[in-house]
């Protein structure tokens, strides 16, 4: 479903690489290809043609650059137009492992299909800045660092780094250049896709429990929005356009099919007119057929449950929640108010979401060993409410969480009681039974022998 990003796809082009301008190379030094021609009207730069469009370089920088301008091979629909590398460290990298070093920068153009499929996928090491109405314009740049000389040692104190430097300024100015030069559109793809995730309005909002047909599992669910591509109303053909994980993660989607989507879902309309695809023309039929071509799983009826907005809060929650945990794991600093009002302020479809993700690690000690240390102190009030409703959105968990816990709160109010029995006064009476049972039943566990408070 994914593209190369730009700078695997030139690699793994065979690439032919176009002459440098201005001054004679001699034959045996002169690489393959065109000599592109020198433009002395828009100053000292040298042009070339790249399937029609002009790209310029400043002259000063030819001699030491690679610069390819034809890629056998490669599609129409997804075309490099130049890719720029520092030839000194391409030529040692070649020599040294057969290629892989001193990418620079490139240029590649894309139609509308290519185009949906790029702002659907990671898309990193490309930027889409320009089109012409028809096709787009994207500048491509590494994501790593391709300086390269033999031995590998990088001294950021050479020349040769200096140099590298230099000519790491290049791209930009070409970039704008070319869109001037060919007469081309400014185009933000962000701005675009912003647009599109933002949405009309019109979405249907279907959770899908990924784990429901395993184990019944309804806390971690991906959410799908889903509109009518072709027609509306009644007879209209439904389809999952962007889709947003456990942790708010929003992604678009189009289908990969060589096609623009608008024309796909106009042919498929067609088809289902024609009697085909019936479960297209209901939200769960179109999400059941998604969730099976995107993520390979087999789906029933109850995987499916239509809401009528996305649950921020949730995706918020799990977020905060296991960067927390994650920071308690490593030893990242955190301080206490800060763990206590994440773990507090967790509900337990996020504790299940932790769980499922955080499977296998050592997660549950660290964090309960640093809850017990931020258990008491300034703000004791806040701490006390903090560890009750983690014991309240955990009671249910697989996870004993309630017998450290359990310690954890009578700490708490041998520490401060005024403040530990205010805290439980704000509490419902539902609620304050459930905190009892769970003082009770970790007593029975015999995991501590202390008295069980009364509420």
């Amino acid at each position: 479903m994914r593209r190369l990003s730009a700078f695997a796809l030139v690699l793994a082009c065979v690439l032919t690489l176009a002459a440098c301008g201005g001054e004679e190379v001699p034959e045996g030094e002169r690489p393959s290809g065109d000599s592109p021609s020198q433009d002395t009207g828009g100053g000292d730069v040298t042009v070339y043609d790249c399937g029609g469009l002009q790209v310029a370089l400043p002259s000063e920088y030819v001699d030491q650059l690679r610069v390819d301008v034809e890629f056998p091979g490669a599609e129409e629909s997804w075309k490099p137009l130049i890719s720029v590398y520092e030839n000194a460290s391409y030529e040692a990298a070649m020599q040294d492992f057969g290629g892989g070093g001193g990418f620079l920068f490139g240029l590649l153009t894309m139609d509308q299909a290519a185009f949906e499929q790029h702002i659907s996928a990671d898309g990193s090491g490309m930027e889409v800045f320009a089109t012409d109405g028809e096709h787009y314009y994207a500048y491509t740049f590494p994501t790593d660092v391709q300086f390269y000389r033999s031995g590998g040692e990088i001294d950021t104190e050479s020349e040769d780094w200096k140099t590298w430097e230099e000519l790491n300024e290049i791209g930009p100015q070409v970039r704008e250049d070319f869109l001037t030069r060919n007469n081309l559109q400014s185009f933000s793809a962000r701005d675009f896709t912003d647009q599109l995730a933002a949405g009309d309005g019109n979405h249907v909002i279907l959770r899908y429990y990924s784990y429901y047909l395993k184990d019944g599992d309804t806390r971690l669910y991906d959410t799908l929005l889903l509109r009518q591509p072709a027609r509306q109303g009644e007879g209209g053909i439904w389809a999952v356009d962007q889709w947003m994980d456990e942790y708010g993660g929003q992604y678009l989607y189009f289908p990969d099919s060589g096609k623009p989507s608008a024309e796909y879902y106009a042919d498929l309309q067609a088809a289902c007119d024609a009697g085909e695809r019936p479960e297209l023309l209901t939200p769960a039929g179109a999400a059941a057929n998604f969730v099976e071509e995107f993520f390979g799983h087999e789906t029933a009826e109850d995987c499916f449950e239509e809401v009528s907005e996305v649950d921020r809060t949730y995706m918020e929650g799990n977020e905060r929640l296991q960067q927390t945990v994650l920071d308690v794991m490593f030893g990242q600093e955190v301080e206490d108010l800060a763990l206590l009002e994440c773990v507090g302020g967790s509900s337990a479809e996020n504790w299940g979401v932790l769980g499922r993700h955080l499977y296998g690690s050592d997660w549950f000690e660290p964090l309960m060993s640093a809850v017990a240390d931020a258990a008491v102190g300034e703000g004791q009030h806040v701490r006390d409410k903090a560890v009750m409703n983690f014991l309240l959105e955990t009671e249910d968990a697989l996870t004993d969480f309630r017998t450290p816990l359990r310690e954890v709160l009578e700490v708490q109010r041998q520490a401060a009681p005024e403040a530990f029995e205010a805290a439980v006064a704000e509490f419902s009476e539902e609620e304050q039974v459930r905190l009892s049972l769970g003082f009770a039943s970790a007593k029975e566990s015999g995991y501590r022998d202390v008295e069980v408070p009364t509420y």
